[in-house]
């Protein structure tokens, strides 16, 4: 026999499922309706343009250790800092450092960073 918290537990989440897809649902007929409005004033801007060859824009993440801008500017400080050039695992270590970012073993995050910063630099 199932346990009645366990019930209660279950529809309470079925219930914040549901609330999220009706609050998503009204989202996309708001974003929708922007969007035919946006299309039209394009129009009178210029007849010719045809929404279809739109592409959608790509979304980023939020990264969890900076905040925007604040990665290059503090390659900018290293850099700048630096008697020689420095190569991207040093520039890594040296920034994780800076933010006290501990990577204690996890190879995975660090190489994350590292990607990261490499892609950000081309060093």
């Amino acid at each position: 026999m199932i346990e009645p918290d366990v019930i209660c537990a279950l529809r309470g989440k079925q219930s914040e499922v549901i609330g999220s897809i009706a609050r998503l649902k009204r989202q996309l007929v708001e974003h929708r309706a922007g969007l035919t409005h946006l299309e039209g004033v394009l129009r009178l801007f210029d007849p010719s343009i045809q929404s279809e060859t739109a592409r959608p824009e790509r979304q980023r993440r939020q990264r969890a250790w900076f905040r925007p801008g604040e990665s290059l500017r503090l390659i900018y400080d290293v850099l700048r800092d630096a008697a020689q050039p420095v190569v991207t695992r040093e520039l890594v270590d040296r920034v994780m450092t800076m933010k006290d970012i501990t990577v204690a073993g996890s190879v995975r995050c660090r190489a994350g960073i590292l990607k990261f910063y490499a892609a950000r630099t081309r060093i």
